[in-house]
């Protein structure tokens, strides 16, 4: 069976496209990439970004590829000055802005060392539809697995799959499986991805993936009607690390139930529409 997975940078115009893998070596189905938007809608290109550290705003390599590739620079909404992209990573799709300091408190990261299927997590981004409003979007949901993504942020695809055994019950994919699935020349570009069951759409490209307690655990660079895919939280660190970044490392506290109304409330400033 195959899933459409789209980028959420509106003007990019192509899909991310997902392939399941039938049975333990089975082949794998790709859904035929489709423009994300109607024509007269791909030339806006915009995203989300949050705050990661006084000045610094994490999104999407994809975002700000986009931008560079039409010669326009990167704009944060609601805030003056220029913005310049610091560092950006292809690989994990994330690019670090640099720009005037901002006075809200910088989003702290997940402390968590794993993330269990079925966490309930929030996803929160900018579409572009609301972008008349300014309206920031925040949807609730849960971790379904990590999936094992070739992503290619340059030509705007990424393709995953998901294993299954003879019977049609999904297993976890092991990196060799990866391997095997896509091949040993597409290693480089090989990553695993979170697959979340809340919907995102065009301009949440970049914007947070939140706990229970408002603390980051991934970053959305994908989604479709009722699913987003978020680039991890390891993926975040080493990327955060290798800038010399030192953001704030928070452990979630067990709830039995999130308010994710007041986690909203609480990211609400710190996260950001972008545009060019």
């Amino acid at each position: 069976m195959g899933a459409w997975l789209r980028w959420l940078v509106p003007g990019l115009g192509v899909t991310v496209m997902a392939a399941m893998a039938v049975g333990l070596a089975g082949p794998g189905r790709a859904a035929r990439p489709v423009p994300l938007l109607p024509p007269e809608a791909q030339e806006r290109v915009g995203g989300s970004a949050f705050l990661v550290a006084p000045g610094l705003l994490v999104t999407n390599a994809h975002v700000a590829l986009r931008c560079r590739a039409q010669g326009r620079p990167l704009e944060v909404g609601g805030q003056p000055g220029v913005w310049q992209v610091l560092t950006e990573d292809p690989s994990t799709d994330l690019a670090l802005l640099s720009g005037p300091g901002l006075d809200e408190a910088p989003l702290s990261l997940s402390a968590a060392q794993r993330l269990p299927s079925g966490m309930p997590v929030l996803v929160l981004g900018y579409p572009v539809r609301d972008w008349g409003s300014g309206a920031l979007q925040a949807m609730p949901g849960q971790i379904r697995r990590a999936a094992l993504t070739v992503h290619d942020p340059e030509a705007g695809r990424a393709v995953s799959f998901v294993m299954t055994d003879r019977s049609g019950h999904e297993i976890p994919a092991r990196w060799e499986d990866g391997l095997r699935y896509f091949g040993a020349d597409k290693a480089d570009r090989l990553r695993w991805r979170l697959e979340i069951d809340a919907p995102s759409s065009g301009g949440s490209s970049g914007g947070p993936v939140l706990d229970a307690a408002g603390n980051v655990i991934g970053v959305v660079y994908a989604g479709a009607r009722g699913f987003t895919s978020a680039v991890p939280l390891e993926d975040l660190r080493e990327f955060l690390a290798r800038a010399g970044v030192a953001p704030m490392f928070r452990t979630a506290a067990a709830a039995a139930a999130p308010d994710w109304r007041a986690v909203q409330a609480r990211a609400a400033r710190a996260t950001h529409r972008i545009s060019c």
